[in-house]
């Protein structure tokens, strides 16, 4: 929705490098208006930095109106007011956690004293009963005890799920890049961010609060060992994203399909670039919201639940 980021992370991406530019409401509220016409369900609310986005509450309003499941990322620069008109409508959201360490946290985002402004988010979304969770950039330079000591941090000190972003590496959005310095270390990043996601699926099935689906970190780690991942990435079929021009993509990583207002019809899957082939690619917005999506809701749902089945039963006993 807005390309603004008041952070400057140099190992995800250089959005905050770029000219700043809002959408329109009525571009928004147009793009949710093809989406709910074209039987999607959820909205997942992106920027550059989702709390500096004007309209942010009249957006989220609006797809609930739709009958949308509503998710935004923020990194915490989220108003007390905005938090307030959010409640009623936004159904998670998500906060980055970028280190156990609130100084380490600072110096990831190249901003003093952002993870006070996110702790301070985080428990104001609690007071006002606000589902939410802490996603972590696994950064290529960690290394698993880095990871559990964020896990610990994220369930124990701020009581919230933990949720970790794979990352990834992409030239095609033409308004930002996406990797930044993950680009000089992909090859020795790979064994260490294979082991993180180790770590973090070890920690899920043993009762640690880990909201990333079990059935794509396993399929992670079957990418990793080059063999056949289990759960196809429905990018372009029933996942997709739409950038602040109404430009229409499969995923992050693939061409540009169409501009919305030439076609509201989305008729999904699209020819040619549309449907992902690769065994690479592991972006969590895309790969992850696949598992939901279709056939694969049947194997991966119940994979899921046992997975930790104590951890579910207990979450279904607190929301009967």
């Amino acid at each position: 929705m807005t390309t603004r980021c008041n952070a400057r992370c140099s190992d995800r991406c250089n959005i905050w490098a770029s000219k700043p530019f809002d959408m329109r409401l009525e571009d928004v509220k147009f793009a949710i208006d093809v989406l709910a016409q074209n039987g999607f369900s959820v909205l997942y609310l992106t920027g550059g930095e989702t709390g500096l986005y004007p309209h942010l509450v009249e957006a989220v309003d609006y797809a609930k109106s739709k009958g949308m499941i509503t998710s935004l990322t923020s990194n915490g620069s989220i108003s007390a007011a905005t938090l307030q008109g959010l409640s009623q409508s936004l159904d998670f959201l998500s906060i980055s956690i970028d280190n156990y360490d609130t100084q380490r946290w600072d110096e990831a985002k190249h901003v003093p004293g952002i993870s006070s402004t996110a702790l301070k988010t985080v428990e104001i979304a609690k007071d006002l009963g606000m589902k939410l969770y802490g996603i972590t950039f696994l950064n290529p330079t960690w290394t698993p005890k880095d990871v559990e000591r964020v896990i610990h941090y994220v369930n124990e000190q701020l009581g919230i799920s933990f949720a970790m972003s794979y990352p990834y590496v992409s030239n095609n959005s033409s308004t930002f890049t996406v990797g930044g310095n993950l680009r000089k270390s992909q090859n020795q990043a790979h064994q260490r961010v294979r082991d993180m996601v180790v770590k973090v699926l070890q920690m899920k099935l043993t009762g640690s609060d880990v909201a990333t689906v079990s059935g794509y970190l396993r399929d992670v780690l079957r990418s990793h060992a080059g063999t056949p991942m289990k759960y196809p990435c429905q990018a372009g079929r029933s996942v997709l994203t739409i950038d602040c021009n109404l430009d229409v993509y499969p995923c992050y990583r693939r061409g540009r399909l169409f501009n919305l207002r030439d076609r509201q019809d989305l008729n999904l899957p699209q020819p040619d670039n549309s449907v992902c082939d690769r065994t690479d690619c592991l972006v969590n917005c895309f790969k992850e919201a696949s598992l939901a999506s279709g056939r694969a809701a049947f194997r991966a749902i119940p994979e899921e639940f046992f997975s930790n089945p104590k951890f579910y039963l207990k979450i279904l006993a607190k929301n009967p």
